[in-house]
């Protein structure tokens, strides 16, 4: 089966795959920051925000190349 998407990113099926889940990682972990300091608000203050600021790069960062 081909993907298109694939051949646009220029990733075989694993590193594709790899990334992705690397990706839901840290956007589950900034999900973790979000919800505590949903409870709490005096702790992690920017570390939700900065995940996803650091996702972002990293992602237009790799379509650069």
């Amino acid at each position: 089966m081909r993907f298109k998407h694939l051949e646009d990113v220029k990733q075989t099926y694993f590193e594709h795959f790899r990334d992705a889940l690397y990706y839901s990682f840290l956007s589950l972990q900034a999900s973790v920051y979000f919800l505590i300091h949903g409870v709490y608000p005096d702790i992690f203050i920017k570390s939700g925000s900065a995940t996803i600021f650091n996702i972002n790069g990293q992602i237009i960062n790799k379509y650069k190349k």
